[in-house]
Formats: C-alpha cells, structure tokens, sequence
C-alpha cells in the first residue's frame, strides 16, 4: 500500500466520525434545505423572475429553448420541495440525490460557460435577492454537492419525519393484529 493511501486511511478515520456525525448531518440538512428554499422563492417570487430565469438559462446555450423553458418553469418549485424534503426528513436518500443531480447541473452550465468563455458574469442562482458572480456560485455549487453527497451516506435516522411515520404505522399494524 502507498504512503498516500495509508495517510489517507489515517486521515478519514479520523474525520469520518465528525462527517458522520447526527449534528453535524442535520445542521447540513437545514443548510442545505434552507439554500434550496430561498434559491426557489427568490427565482419564483414575483412570478416575473420566472422569465427573468428562463433568460439566463438561454444564455448558457447549452439546452434548446423549450427545453430551457420547461426547467426554468420546474426548478424554482423543485428546489423549494427538495429543500422542504430535506429539512423535514422525508425521504432523504431520493432529496439527496436529487439535490445532488440538480446541483451538479448547475456546476456544469457554469463550468461550460467558463470553458467556452461566454460573457455571463452574474449567476441567477438567488434571483435578483442575492447577484452572485458565476465564480463565487460555483464554489458554492461544490459545498452544496458536498452536503448533498454526506447527507446521502448518513448512517442512522435523526429527526427524519419518514423514519417516525413508519415507526407509527408499524406500531400500528401490530396493535391491530
């Protein structure tokens, strides 16, 4: 075995209880849940951002324009429903996924636009609540991916709202029997 490989091993056996850890998986499950609701509602709300979206959208040229359409009338509710999810505890491995895939959708628009050299400065990715530039966004696409992926490989249920609906219908069905 490497020296890199054994350093790693050391390392993550050290960190992993702390990536694992309950508090630490809520605290980024209200983060991340919470940036999915505010990232909906402000692209959402007054319903003019909507177009605004659908714009920007275009302006990656990386979808046809129906089909930026479509995304740009889907994402703002998406995220806000994922979030909620997230937060609540329902059904965290498909929230998670989920987040994850539309996040990484977002790091590739911008990495793309990047690479091809395209003149979008500002990411629409809080609306006009918060103008970010496409660098800053990125980074934060990547810390979102991050939560994503630990939220996805938690271990045990905490606070999760579909774990306590099946541990009382459970209850239920043997009181019944």
């Amino acid at each position: 075995m490497s020296v890199f490989k054994q350093k790693a091993g050391l390392y993550w056996k050290r960190i992993e209880p702390f990536l694992l850890h309950r508090y630490f998986i809520l605290s980024s499950r209200i983060v991340l849940g919470g940036i999915f609701i505010f990232a909906g509602q402000a692209k959402m709300f007054p319903i003019d951002n909507v177009d605004t979206l659908i714009w920007e959208i275009n302006q990656y040229d990386i979808l046809p324009h129906q089909l930026a359409t479509a995304y740009g009338w889907v994402l703002p509710p998406l995220e806000i429903l994922i979030g909620v999810m997230l937060i609540a505890g329902i059904f965290l491995k498909t929230s998670s996924v989920i987040s994850g895939l539309i996040t990484v959708s977002f790091i590739i628009a911008k990495a793309e636009a990047m690479i091809r050299g395209l003149d979008i400065t500002i990411c629409g990715c809080f609306g006009s609540a918060v103008p970010l530039l496409k660098e800053q966004s990125l980074a934060i696409d990547f810390a979102m991916l991050a939560m994503a992926v630990q939220i996805f490989f938690r271990r045990e249920k905490f606070l999760e709202f579909s774990s306590w609906i099946k541990e009382t219908v459970d209850r239920s069905k043997e009181q019944a029997s």
